[in-house]
């Protein structure tokens, strides 16, 4: 059955270098049929393709082919999948198909062309997009200090950086943050807040915050590039507290500012559930 669609299309090719096969887009009407509206979706999770059309009129519809193609449009592509669209039975101009289809994690965009018949024999007409799948994002590069030296009195910030590449767009990256594994000294001092702040500090695993987030900086959107950062306040080693422009309190006074190593998560994670990390990146904290 594969091949003699194939046949078919290959058939269907050689009409459409022959431009009898009108592109439905560039037509301002035809014997007033036109497409009404249009969506597809891949749902890389399972393997899932859903495809939606209205028309607006379906009477003189013999069949609405699906072609998938990979590597170039329907003229000079390889064609990778051939579906012929169901019609709905409560709005028979609403056509739709929803079906397996297994897609390369390699390529993120693929030509979709939807090929309308006629009952009446008229030329068929093809209207032309682009399907994205979901491409796993890549922390491509860090920017992170070897070491850090706390202030004596003065709060400071640890800047961090962050670049990364995420081929569906900066609007499909849902969250990039940190998690943190602590090695910190004690203090030496007389505790006064915690009894036990001459104990170190040996975290088992990463732990993490809900707003410890990286903030979005700018984004070259020719090759999906983007580019976070984040300043991490650090204590000062007298262990003062910490106070924001309004005079609120954000970090309560302790008995000193920890020194000692630090080792760094960063985790990027998409809209559609697709993720990646770096960890284990160590900085030394000095005071």
């Amino acid at each position: 059955m594969f091949s003699d669609k194939l046949k078919l299309l290959f058939i269907f090719l050689f009409l459409f270098s022959c431009d009898t096969v009108n592109d439905l887009d560039n037509l301002e009407e035809i014997d007033s049929f036109s497409l009404l509206s249009f969506s597809s979706h891949y749902d890389n999770s399972q393997n899932l393709l859903s495809v939606f059309s209205e028309i607006s009129d379906n009477t003189n519809i013999e069949k609405i082919e699906l072609i998938i193609t990979s590597n170039g449009n329907l003229q000079n592509g390889e064609v990778i999948f051939i579906a012929e669209l169901f019609q709905s039975p409560y709005n028979q101009n609403i056509f739709f198909y929803e079906g397996q289809l297994s897609l390369s994690e390699e390529i993120y965009i693929y030509d979709i062309a939807l090929i309308f018949s006629f009952n009446d024999n008229s030329d068929n007409l093809a209207y032309f997009d682009k399907i994205s799948t979901p491409i796993k994002p890549n922390i491509l590069e860090w920017i992170v200090p070897n070491s850090f030296q706390l202030d004596s009195v003065n709060w400071t910030f640890l800047p961090i950086e962050l670049t990364i590449s995420n081929l569906n767009g900066i609007d499909n990256i849902e969250t990039v943050k940190y998690e943190v594994q602590r090695f910190y000294d004690g203090c030496q001092v007389d505790c006064i807040f915690d009894e036990n702040c001459n104990n170190p500090i040996e975290d088992t695993g990463y732990i993490s915050d809900l707003s410890w987030n990286f903030i979005h900086t700018n984004s070259n959107s020719s090759n999906e590039i983007h580019n976070y950062e984040v300043n991490i306040p650090m204590r000062p080693i007298n262990g003062q507290g910490f106070y924001d422009t309004d005079g609120n309190l954000v970090f309560s006074e302790t008995d000193c500012g920890r020194a000692g190593l630090v080792l760094f998560k960063f985790i990027v994670k998409d809209e559609d559930g697709l993720t990646d990390q770096v960890i284990d990146i160590p900085i030394e904290i000095t005071n």
